[in-house]
């Protein structure tokens, strides 16, 4: 069989999910490869980075608003303010899984770019709606047009390796707590300076401001986000022309252990609610609803209530944004330098349990800040690699689309719990005690999907050593990954 002849049999195989023998990857021009990573993280990553970054933006400067006089101005109570933070959670849980399987029936700068209009336009008339009815009606459009942008996960494991998802996902994730410093930035000037304005009151701007930037980039994502990696291999596109490049999408596309176009296969959820990992990950990675959901949005009150004035707070509310940065910059990078994602993650997570210890513990305003910081510095990166890991537990897009559904549920569940338990200032003893006992079973379901991975990894490579020791072909090598899902023997966990 000749080379090309070869080749073509390959990526076809690895197109379809099956893994090939024939040809080895010194086949494939491993400087185009190269190539297509580097458009790839040039281009690709920062589109789908700023859009979360918008949908972070949107989602919490309520948080900001309240701290400007919103709650006030509109006469809402504590309780009716802290159900608009709840619906927008409520909006999200909603439509997570046609969210995730939309990308593969409609043109991914239509899914994202949509969803950016959608939420910033329903961000920006929040001020006149004004009425409780209104902005709890507004709060859950918003979570459904941001349910949208958290596709950026899964889609990513479509473009990227295994090897090369936690960075990613840091590069991806990494502006959330970008988001929500600058948040404070832009509420600190637009409080500062645009109060009365015009006839609107400063929290009335932050929101318009705010809404209009984001629709502003929504149009630019139509424009500019590439497809899914089968499709622009096939049809190519304006950031990959060549053939070599289209051949090492192909290839990378593969190794990410993927199907070529993968619709809806139902029996896949019915797999995904029947594995144990899915209820573990998720409750791995839930504790975000508490760490980073319900703590961001609340961040500018706790700041507030340490004894600052109503300015302060929203300076020194970037504090803790900053440390969650810099643990994005390090742990999702040490996770894929050192190939482990296990104890990156239970250290991650060790972390924010540590703040909210400190949290509960003093009352003395820089310990207090510290907490904070250690709530923020671990609980990013913690949800960055463990989504990165989560991810691989699942083969089939289907299998996966769902887990990330489930994910959110039990984000966005724990996230509403932590709207309703912050509530006794100014230590929220209440609060932080359930965040902290939500961290320990986190930390412990890590474990356990740890050990989980580890024995089926064991169990799949005994397997084939009894089949090779016997002379035979495994005949479930030939499945496809959208059948079998992880189940196929040549699917390997990361750990």
């Amino acid at each position: 069989m000749d080379t090309e002849k070869a080749e073509a049999i390959r990526l076809e195989d690895l197109a379809q999910g099956r893994p090939s023998d024939l040809a080895g990857d010194d086949v494939v021009n491993e400087k185009a490869e190269r190539g297509v990573r580097l458009k790839l993280d040039l281009v690709l990553l920062p589109l789908l980075s700023l859009s979360i970054f918008f949908g972070y933006l949107d989602r919490g400067q309520i948080g900001n608003a309240r701290v400007l006089g919103m709650q006030k101005d509109l006469g809402f109570t504590n309780q009716q303010f802290y159900n608009c933070v709840m619906m927008f959670y409520v909006g999200y849980m909603l439509i997570e899984l046609p969210a995730a399987m939309s990308l593969r029936y409609f043109h991914p700068r239509y899914v994202f770019g949509i969803a950016l209009l959608v939420f910033g336009v329903f961000a920006a008339i929040i001020p006149p709606a004004r009425s409780y009815g209104g902005v709890m009606t507004l709060r859950v459009l918003i979570g459904l047009g941001e349910a949208f942008t958290t596709n950026a996960y899964i889609f990513i494991t479509l473009w990227y390796k295994p090897n090369e998802l936690a960075t990613r996902t840091a590069a991806v994730y990494g502006m959330t707590p970008i988001a929500g410093a600058i948040s404070g930035v832009i509420a600190y000037g637009v409080g500062k300076n645009l109060e009365n304005k015009s006839g609107l009151m400063a929290w009335e701007w932050l929101f318009v401001i705010e809404g209009v930037v984001t629709c502003a980039f929504g149009l630019l994502v139509i424009f500019l986000l590439p497809g899914l990696p089968e499709q622009t291999a096939a049809k190519g596109s304006y950031l990959f022309r060549s053939q070599e490049d289209r051949q090492a999408i192909l290839t990378r596309f593969a190794k990410s252990q993927n199907s070529k176009d993968a619709k809806l296969r139902p029996q896949q959820i019915w797999i995904a609610f029947k594995d144990l990992k899915l209820y573990l990950g998720s409750l791995m990675v839930g504790t975000a609803g508490v760490g980073i959901g319900a703590f961001s949005v609340f961040l500018p009150t706790f700041i507030k209530e340490f004894g600052f004035s109503r300015l302060e707070t929203q300076l020194y509310s970037m504090i803790p944004y900053a440390f969650g940065l810099l643990g994005l910059l390090f742990f999702p990078w040490l996770s894929d330098r050192i190939h482990q994602r296990a104890l990156v993650t239970i250290t991650c997570l060790g972390i924010t349990a540590t703040g909210f210890i400190i949290l509960m513990a003093t009352t003395n305003k820089v310990a207090l800040v510290a907490g904070a910081c250690f709530v923020a510095g671990g609980a990013y990166p913690s949800l960055v690699v463990s989504i990165a890991w989560l991810l691989t537990f699942h083969g089939g897009y289907t299998k996966r689309a769902t887990a990330s559904w489930i994910n959110q549920i039990f984000i966005q569940g724990y996230s509403i719990m932590a709207t309703q338990v912050y509530r006794n200032p100014p230590r929220y003893f209440l609060g932080h005690g359930i965040a902290l006992g939500v961290y320990t079973i986190g930390i412990l379901s890590a474990i356990a999907c740890w050990w989980i991975c580890s024995r089926a990894n064991k169990a799949k490579d005994q397997r084939q050593a009894e089949f090779a020791a016997a002379g035979e072909l495994d005949p479930d090598m030939d499945e496809d990954y959208e059948r079998l899902c992880d189940y196929h023997p040549g699917y390997r966990y990361t750990t």
